[in-house]
């Protein structure tokens, strides 16, 4: 666990995004949007060694199971879209676990904990046990518990049961709006309830006083059956080009959520697993691709039912230089 231990005092750095930038509204948000927003975060992404290898290409994702040991698998996109399940997952996750695939989902969903999680997969029929999802929840508490900056920490955007950290006293800031500017730092679990009062209260409160900012969803998006839901992370963009320190994230694409992962993969397994035996399958490029690259890890981007719905993703791969090791259309 010492790789967690990153370090004792958190430094506030400033980002400058470039003088065109423009983040589009809300209803306004589509594919190229996104991708042009995450573009302009890739300075504090982390970076890879570029993979000059031929992606290949394969109808489904039960196609080239047999490439891998562990699969980490990317929750929204993959395994369902909203309320829907993902059209032959079920099939294709009961096949690799005949083959002894190691399965665990990886997800950024930060609002509700692991146990909500389980149980709204299994709602839709996916069988997965505690051990066999890490959210991005899970990462923060985890990262804190180890890195304890000075308290009171603010919780933003919580569903469900506290966020606790041993020995750090968490605050959830839904019950008085007041208790802004006590706070000595934030965390930003989700913006499922976000409006623009709460975007309004957390900037003034970190402009008159910079303070650390946590955020445990980098996700700018979610995709739904129809739209878009806005994550995080869209909203914490608003924050950076407004002034605002840049945050601590604590999910995919950065490294700690991936570290906490693998070590999982070989609890679960009960053996070391190679990283390149080990595939993360997700629906975007920033997030799960550019993540898994960064790791040493596989990557797999399907692209019929998430983020590249209908979507040129050839382009998208050029103006983004992010190459994924395969790209399957569906499970």
């Amino acid at each position: 666990m010492e790789n967690f231990n990153i370090r004792t005092e958190f430094i506030l750095e400033k980002f400058q995004f470039d003088h065109n930038f423009i983040i589009p509204s809300v209803k306004n948000m589509n594919v190229v949007s996104v991708i042009n927003i995450y573009e302009s975060m890739r300075d504090f992404f982390p970076k890879y060694q570029e993979n000059n290898q031929e992606i290949i290409l394969a109808p489904r994702l039960e196609d080239i199971l047999d490439n891998f040991d562990a699969l980490l698998l990317d929750a929204f996109g993959v395994l369902n879209i909203g309320s829907s399940l993902i059209p032959g997952i079920t099939k294709t996750l009961e096949k690799a676990r005949q083959k002894n695939i190691t399965l665990l989902v990886v997800t950024n969903g930060a609002s509700n904990n692991t146990f909500k999680k389980r149980d709204q997969l299994a709602s839709l029929g996916l069988e997965f046990s505690n051990d066999e999802i890490i959210s991005s929840r899970e990462t923060a508490e985890i990262f804190l518990s180890l890195n304890q900056p000075e308290g009171p920490l603010g919780v933003l955007g919580n569903v469900g049961n506290n966020f606790k950290i041993p020995n750090l006293s968490c605050f959830e800031l839904e019950q008085d709006l007041d208790m802004f500017d006590e706070m000595n730092s934030f965390i930003l679990l989700g913006t499922l309830h976000w409006d623009t009062v709460w975007q309004e209260i957390l900037f003034n409160s970190l402009n008159a006083n910079p303070r650390p900012l946590f955020v445990a969803n980098p996700d700018l998006i979610a995709p739904h059956e129809k739209n878009f839901s806005m994550e995080p992370a869209y909203y914490v963009s608003h924050l950076i080009k407004n002034g605002i320190h840049l945050p601590f994230w604590l999910g995919k694409p950065f490294p700690t959520i991936f570290e906490l992962a693998i070590n999982r993969l070989n609890e679960l397994s009960g053996r070391y697993i190679p990283l390149s035996r080990i595939g993360m399958v997700g629906d975007t490029l920033h997030t799960d691709v550019l993540g898994a690259n960064s790791f040493g890890l596989k990557s797999i981007l399907m692209t019929k039912h998430g983020l590249f719905k209908n979507t040129d993703v050839g382009s998208v791969i050029r103006k983004t230089n992010i190459s994924p090791d395969y790209i399957v259309e569906s499970p």
